[in-house]
């Protein structure tokens, strides 16, 4: 596959991007870099891998999404607690509906649940980092271990993804809201993962339900921008054209294809990343079949 018209796209308008993959039908149809290949804080992209954890905590039966956080860590919630944190869950935390009113990043799993909760839990979307950090601090109470070093053996080296770095928080769990630093070739893996719908080399790491339920819109975004009109799932953004994506400010991008069997993604340092998804849909997109 000759992406060159990606390429020259990209370089027209000086966007900063630093490598693209393209996987289609297994196997590497395009590749292109402009510095050479280095792990990146993949930003965002980091929820993705939050909601494949907590997917597979699920399927062990040590979490559900109708867990409740209050529950989760009762030393720290203060009593009684008030009538949202009692309704909150972890699908709340997942789909970035927690009655919060605006973007945060606590630093402890104590300073999120400080913050004020302003609306009924699940009504609202409003993206947010402190979500999905809570959803990883439940990960670690359940599982007994944190997100980051559960997924070395059960995502990570399976994969051939290494021993990726991802900080801790002060009180020990795994950032997750941002923080994973991986390579676009692994990006690309964990695309092909998900597009084998959690399955890899015969063995299922997580159930497809989780990859089918995850990708699929389950809130109202309320927003005017293409792409991030079609609704949240659950660490994922449906897109169009049939696609979802793992998405990181800056364009860390992993856009899954289900109906072209293809994965794209993309490593980048450029403040106008939506420049660069649509040179995805105009220029490589059509290259797909």
């Amino acid at each position: 596959m000759e992406i060159a018209s990606f390429v020259t796209a990209i370089e027209k308008q000086k966007l900063a991007c630093e490598g693209i993959v393209v996987l289609q039908h297994g196997e590497k149809a395009a590749e292109h870099r402009w510095i050479p290949e280095t792990p990146r804080n993949c930003r965002s992209v980091s929820k993705s891998f939050i909601s494949i954890a907590v997917g597979m905590a699920i399927d062990r039966g040590k979490l559900s999404l109708d867990s409740r956080v209050a529950d989760a860590f009762p030393e720290l919630v203060r009593k009684p607690p008030g009538k949202h944190l009692t309704a909150l869950t972890l699908g709340h935390l997942l789909t970035m509906s927690r009655g919060h009113k605006k973007f945060s990043r606590p630093a402890t799993v104590a300073e999120a649940l400080a913050q004020p909760l302003t609306f009924q839990p699940g009504s609202r979307f409003v993206y947010d980092n402190g979500s999905t950090f809570l959803a990883s601090a439940m990960f670690t109470r359940a599982m007994g271990i944190t997100a980051r070093d559960f997924l070395l053996d059960a995502l990570f080296r399976p994969l051939g993804m290494g021993d990726p770095p991802w900080p801790e928080s002060a009180d020990g769990h795994t950032n997750g809201a941002t923080g994973l630093a991986l390579t676009t070739s692994n990006l690309a893996r964990f695309g092909q993962f998900l597009l084998q719908r959690g399955q890899w080399e015969g063995q299922q790491l997580v159930s497809p339900g989780w990859i089918d339920y995850a990708s699929r819109p389950q809130i109202n975004t309320r927003s005017r921008r293409p792409d991030n009109d079609l609704g949240y799932g659950c660490g994922f953004w449906p897109s169009r054209h049939g696609a979802y994506r793992a998405d990181g400010i800056g364009g860390h991008f992993i856009i899954v294809l289900p109906r072209h069997d293809a994965v794209i993604a993309t490593n980048a340092d450029e403040p106008h990343s939506p420049a660069i998804l649509s040179a995805v849909w105009d220029e490589v997109l059509p290259l797909l079949g």
